[in-house]
């Protein structure tokens, strides 16, 4: 998917990321299901635990921060607050999930994870790839063509440079 708005491309490649991040997330709680917590030395699961302790969290906070703030205002605006407002109810949710993720990722550097840990990551990291997956999806789908087809240049530009002083 290719969008000519640079906010909505560079907003669409962050979706990516993140589904393909989740994606692995999935792969390792499928391959322990019963088998107990991963060896955290291993190098593709301590790969992961990093990729999830930096992707996760305040990255989510960031681009939710964003897409309230900013788009969802813009299309408001515009007459369309319904799906901002549906978005905004699903950013509630996966906010606190993500930020849980990371948080154990983090914990677990170095060490093994501990029973509840695991445990704790299992229901987190599921919940989490079963509500920001489909989000992700449905913004692709959504919200982006509709800010690229209603989105004067001026207003992109100005946008999309306040977007990238957030990373």
């Amino acid at each position: 998917m290719n969008f000519s708005n640079r906010i909505c491309q560079t907003l669409h490649e962050e979706h990516v990321a993140t589904v393909t991040l989740l994606e692995r997330l999935q792969q390792l709680l499928i391959n322990r299901r019963n088998s107990g917590p991963p060896n955290t030395s291993d190098l593709t699961v301590a790969r992961l635990l990093t990729d999830l302790a930096s992707g996760l969290g305040r990255e989510i906070d960031r681009h939710f921060a964003f897409e309230e703030n900013h788009l969802f205002t813009y299309l408001a605006e515009m007459g369309n607050s319904g799906i901002g407002a549906q978005l905004t109810a699903e950013h509630r949710v996966i906010l606190p999930l993500g930020t849980r993720v990371a948080e154990i990722a983090r914990a677990v550097a170095g060490r093994a994870f501990t029973p509840a840990e695991w445990d704790e990551f299992v229901r987190s990291g599921r919940a989490l790839a079963d509500n920001l997956i489909p989000h992700a999806q449905k913004e692709d789908m959504a919200l982006l063509p509709m800010i690229e087809a209603n989105m004067d240049q001026e207003t992109e530009a100005h946008l999309h440079q306040e977007y990238l002083e957030t990373i």
